[in-house]
């Protein structure tokens, strides 16, 4: 196989694939593979081939091109597939994004937007390493169910880092139409996501630090880059612009950590794909295992290296009658860390608009994150104790898990 970035296109109009054609011919580095209109011809063509980039078109039963997308996602992870189509409503892209389609394109478009895509990801696709020059990290905070406690573990987890390295982080509020970051903050946002991305072109360190609101706590800092004032602005933002804003606080702050809504979308994406560290927040409950069952699968679609998601039990309490090990030989992946259940210190905390740090007893969950943003930054704490990394259940034991049946495997 050429040692040159390798592009397939599978598409059935013969005009789209002379101008996606048009668009890469003498690119420097770059070699068309094939083109075809055929998907089980296409298919053939990246089992034998395994190119970088795969542009391919949902077809008039758009369960043919999914299901050409899931084999691809399974068995050739490396392959970054964009698909076109003339209805890309967000069902229709959700279900792109479950075979494991990385980016979308909607019919007719031009030979800009080609460009555009492709250079959103030619930093992924010329390193296995990704990005080479970066120097922050990105730990995104996710779960697709509500009333998790993602805001808190990441307003909380940001300022522990902050202390833990000595340096400020950027906080950053993905949840566009209804973030709260600046709630559970108290702060008033000098300028929004929003502003951000209208003047990428001239953000820079200076930039940032006069634009974003500062919030300081003990020996912890965080700039704070928050969602758009009005709901309709959300709109106006577009997954591309989300991914230039990560990529100047990536190379900005050591640690950019980011709090996402519940909701797949092309802009949620670009935070989860950048990321170094996805935090997965569940808690130990049948709907939630559930919840992060489906999660897992797909991450596993996307090609996500395993050692990316960290599983995080929010409100853990010991004792209860499902235990951290049935999760962990349900899901067959391990439970990263456990935050202890402290409702009344948690809500005190939100209704003041404080950090946990600030509230009266709050030292056994303020310490968990400290000793959390320690596990994630490699920073050797004072003293270990409280939350830790736990093993993966035995394959040789019996199967005792209360959870039984109750899931089909991964």
């Amino acid at each position: 196989m050429s040692e040159n970035l390798t592009v397939l296109i599978i598409d059935e109009d013969p005009g789209v694939r002379a101008m996606i054609r048009s668009v890469f011919e003498g690119v420097s580095g770059l070699e068309i593979l094939a083109e075809t209109d055929s998907l089980v011809y296409g298919y053939e063509l990246i089992r034998q081939n395994r190119p970088k980039m795969v542009f391919m078109d949902l077809r008039e039963d758009p369960s043919k091109t999914l299901e050409m997308a899931k084999r691809v996602s399974s068995y050739f992870k490396e392959v970054l597939m964009v698909v076109s189509g003339h209805e890309m409503s967000l069902d229709t892209i959700k279900a792109c994004m479950e075979a494991g389609i990385r980016d979308f394109l909607q019919r007719p478009f031009t030979p800009d937007d080609i460009r555009a895509v492709f250079e959103k990801h030619r930093l992924a696709l010329v390193s296995d390493a990704g990005v080479g020059d970066r120097t922050g990290r990105i730990v995104t905070v996710f779960s697709n169910k509500g009333g998790l406690g993602k805001t808190t573990i990441a307003v909380n987890l940001a300022l522990a880092l902050s202390e833990t390295v000595g340096s400020p982080v950027a906080l950053v509020d993905l949840n566009l139409q209804l973030g709260d970051i600046t709630t559970f903050l108290d702060v008033e946002p000098k300028q929004t996501i929003v502003d951000i991305a209208r003047n990428i072109g001239r953000v820079d360190a200076a930039y940032l630090e006069g634009s974003l609101a500062q919030y300081s706590c003990k020996n912890g800092t965080v700039y704070v880059m928050a969602d758009p004032l009005h709901v309709e602005d959300a709109e106006e933002l577009t997954a591309d612009q989300i991914n230039a804003v990560l990529t100047v606080l990536r190379a900005t702050f050591e640690y950019v950590v980011i709090d996402t809504t519940t909701s797949f979308d092309s802009k949620t994406l670009s935070a989860l794909d950048l990321a170094d560290h996805i935090l997965l927040v569940s808690m130990v409950n049948l709907p939630s295992i559930r919840s992060s069952q489906r999660l897992l699968n797909l991450f596993d679609r996307l090609g996500y290296d395993p050692q990316k998601i960290k599983l995080v039990v929010n409100r853990y309490m010991p004792g209860e009658e499902i235990t951290v090990e049935d999760v962990e030989e349900t899901l067959e992946h391990p439970v990263f860390w456990k935050i202890p259940n402290s409702y009344n210190v948690v809500m005190t905390a939100i209704n003041r608009g404080i950090p946990i740090s600030m509230v009266e007893n709050s030292k056994p969950v303020e310490k968990n994150f400290l000793e959390l943003a320690h596990k994630i930054s490699g920073v050797l704490p004072s003293a270990l104790g409280g939350g830790h990394v736990a093993a993966m259940p035995s394959k040789g034991k019996e199967s005792k898990s209360i959870l039984g049946g109750l899931f089909g495997k991964r």
